[in-house]
């Protein structure tokens, strides 16, 4: 199936690869899409491994037996699936961080659907979400699980084994913050970003700096042995440096917890990554969503909860370990069911 869609993809690329140098822009024209034809457009993201990328892939190829063929948006990602799928609006221009993750092009047509986090899906529907919003028109179909673990670590030549350290000795870290938990982290133990640079340290390291070996800690959610993007460098700096990682307190997870409306209370098992050599107390978060807006028809929101459930073995053969969880597919922080969807899970049971 992948090989297939590869040969559309180069098909269409150079079929319109003339529209998009006379337009001066990376651009596809793909036809009549939408819910009238079952061409409906989904805010994904890259093929490299991006997990909206790959869930987008998943429902293409769900789909396809009942009659749909799914036309992926590659660059509808970050931000911007939420607003795109709310204001059923055509995909933003190609961006630096799009060619760096492999998205050569972008399609012409507007977005029906879309998969983005839990969280994003939460934040987009109740409040202000990156300057818009909130979307209140969108509707959940499906969430399915994906759990990443917050973690934070040393380098263990540094030794360092607590922030007590850090603070009451003045030490010169360089901190690779991935994810803005260290805020947080720092407050907490009272140390400010003005004390780390006055002590010779740095209060933002980069990934290229981190793989020269120019950072003491490392800390954020989307800890994982997965290779995905998003992922990769916890991966890859536990495997090159020899990492040691600290246990929280526990009203500083919670306080973290707070800020992350899908966080929870875990255990990470000894092994999870090369130098997690015991079981300690985190935090979690899991989920991505699948989401359209409250006019898509009905069938159309059924078929789709209907095609990721019949579906849903394939989800353990992408980068990321998707699971599928009846009993938590249905909710989302708040987010409204489609009746679509809704009708297909009392169908099947799902909804007593």
């Amino acid at each position: 199936m992948a090989l297939k869609f590869y040969t559309k993809f180069l098909f269409a690329f150079f079929l319109f690869v003339g529209f998009s140098e006379a337009n001066g822009q990376e651009t596809i024209d793909v036809g009549k899409t939408g819910w009238d034809v079952k061409r409906p457009v989904v805010a994904g993201a890259c093929e490299a491994g991006c997990p909206w990328g790959e869930l987008a892939d998943f429902v293409q190829q769900a789909m396809e037996p009942m009659g749909y063929s799914v036309v992926i948006c590659r660059n509808c990602n970050r931000m911007n699936g939420p607003r795109l799928v709310s204001e059923n609006s055509y995909p933003p221009p190609l961006d630096e961080a799009n060619l760096e993750d492999g998205t050569i092009y972008r399609i012409n047509a507007k977005v029906d659907f879309g998969i983005t986090s839990s969280a994003f899906l939460a934040n987009a529907y109740k409040e202000s979400f990156f300057g818009g919003g909130p979307y209140k028109n969108l509707r959940l179909i499906a969430k399915v699980e994906d759990p990443f673990y917050f973690l934070i670590a040393t380098k263990k030549e540094s030794g360092i084994e607590s922030l007590e350290q850090v603070r009451d000795q003045g030490l010169p870290v360089r901190i690779f913050d991935t994810d803005g938990s260290m805020a947080t982290i720092l407050d907490y133990y009272g140390i400010t970003s003005e004390e780390i640079e006055g002590w010779g340290g740095k209060r933002r390291v980069s990934y290229d700096e981190a793989m020269k070996d120019e950072f003491d800690i490392i800390a954020g959610f989307l800890a994982t042995p997965s290779n995905n993007i998003e992922s990769s460098y916890w991966t890859a700096l536990s495997e090159k440096f020899d990492l040691y990682f600290m246990e929280l307190p526990e009203d500083l997870l919670n306080k973290i917890a707070e800020q992350n409306i899908d966080s929870e209370h875990i255990v990470a098992q000894n092994g999870l990554l090369r130098g997690l050599d015991r079981r300690i107390k985190t935090l979690g978060r899991s989920g991505e969503a699948f989401f359209a807006r409250e006019d898509t028809p009905e069938q159309a929101a059924y078929d789709i909860a209907k095609a990721i459930d019949k579906n849903r073995g394939a989800l353990k053969w992408f980068i990321r370990i998707y699971s599928y969880d009846s009993n938590t597919v249905l909710s989302n922080f708040g987010v409204p069911l489609h009746p679509g969807a809704e009708r297909y899970y009392r169908e099947v049971g799902y909804i007593k």
